[in-house]
């Protein structure tokens, strides 16, 4: 970064783009893993071309963490090859136990970033803006690798439709938790600026096609400065 360039003082647009950054990586190495070790063929081609895009997003990411004055705490921080902070969920933290936690990670979490790279379209920051189009377009392809896998393996019945409940059981919490609280501070900055142009949603009514609260999530475990359960 040239130094001068003055950086942004902003910890709630800083503290999410970590996050973005650091689950979009996390998510592209364990999709990597299952570019050889998916069910079908055409499925390790997709998990190889949604290795490369979230990694790819991964890296456009983290540069932007050099802009802000949050980062000058610890330079070694914005880059991926040198950050010892994992801002991801703590799902990811362990390898997937099988295909249908691939599923479950492509068809909720990713879709969920995806959702919030919608609502950045229009962001009033610059560098999100561009990113976000982009993003959300190369994310089209994973929403109906998704969808179409969940249908797939719920058709399928007895264990397989089991192993994939649980899969999307363990997962389900922790996703809408990663939005925040209905106060959460930083999402509400974020959308007040117009960073964002998002409410946070939770579940989807589709009786009334409205986000609501469904159950209770466990705010009890929640780690606001990583984004995760504990």
């Amino acid at each position: 970064m040239s130094t001068t360039t003055r950086r942004i003082d902003h910890a709630a647009l800083f503290a999410v783009l970590s996050s973005l950054a650091d689950n979009k990586q996390a998510v592209g190495r364990r999709y990597a893993y299952w570019c050889n070790g998916a069910p079908a063929l055409e499925a390790a081609v997709a998990a190889a071309a949604m290795t490369q895009d979230e990694l790819g997003h991964a890296r456009t990411l983290y540069p932007l963490l050099d802009n802000f004055v949050q980062a000058e705490a610890d330079l070694s921080q914005v880059e991926p090859e040198t950050r010892t902070l994992h801002y991801s969920l703590a799902y990811l933290d362990r390898d997937f136990a099988g295909w249908a936690d691939f599923v479950a990670t492509n068809f909720l979490f990713d879709t969920a970033l995806t959702t919030f790279f919608e609502a950045a379209q229009q962001s009033s920051y610059e560098p999100l803006r561009q990113r976000a189009r982009k993003i959300v377009q190369e994310e089209r392809i994973h929403e109906m690798h998704g969808e179409g896998w969940v249908r797939r393996l719920a058709r399928a019945g007895g264990a397989v439709r089991a192993t994939m409940t649980a899969s999307l059981e363990r997962l389900w919490n922790e996703t809408l938790c990663w939005f925040g609280p209905n106060d959460d501070p930083i999402m509400q900055q974020l959308y007040r600026e117009g960073s964002i142009d998002i409410e946070v949603p939770v579940a989807f009514n589709a009786s009334n096609k409205q986000w609501e609260l469904t159950g209770a999530l466990p705010w009890d475990r929640w780690d606001a400065v990583g984004r995760r359960l504990g």
